[in-house]
């Protein structure tokens, strides 16, 4: 279940990009569209496994909400590496990356969890997107930290 592209770029970017760190941009896998294949590989066995038992949109979201916290988990390694890799000189601002990213994840998640309003999916949609982002910006951590 995909919906409509939605990109916040520059907040995230300033004091990064100023410190040599590869551009971000937080943004989702469009509903009419085909799923990023390196994040679609990212998603969990036990994803589908949840979901081929799911029979309601709320099981579905129980899914996604057990997949964000183990996606969260996999990101919370990924940025211990990526920031122990480091130079001294790019730590400052890649926490101040990281905290930006943190503050701006759920904010991004509401606005895209807005464009079901009144949907019984709307659940769904907020943990999915957590879980994405966790994905994704786990995908730019590990390019950051040499794979």
């Amino acid at each position: 279940m995909r919906w409509q592209r939605a990109v916040l770029g520059g907040i995230l970017l300033s004091t990064a990009v100023a410190a040599g760190l590869p551009p971000y941009r937080m943004e989702m896998t469009p509903e009419e569209g085909p799923v990023d294949p390196v994040v679609a590989a990212r998603y969990t066995p036990a994803l589908k496994v949840c979901q081929a038992r799911a029979a309601t949109t709320d099981d579905n979201a129980r899914c996604f909400a057990a997949e964000y916290g183990r996606q969260d988990a996999v990101l919370n390694a990924a940025w211990k590496r990526a920031y122990g890799r480091q130079p001294a000189s790019r730590k400052v601002a890649l926490l101040a990356d990281q905290r930006r990213w943190i503050a701006a994840r759920d904010p991004f998640c509401r606005k895209v969890e807005a464009g079901f309003a009144g949907g019984t999916i709307m659940a769904l949609i907020w943990f999915d997107c957590r879980a994405e982002q966790a994905i994704r910006r786990t995908l730019w951590l590990e390019q950051l930290a040499g794979g």
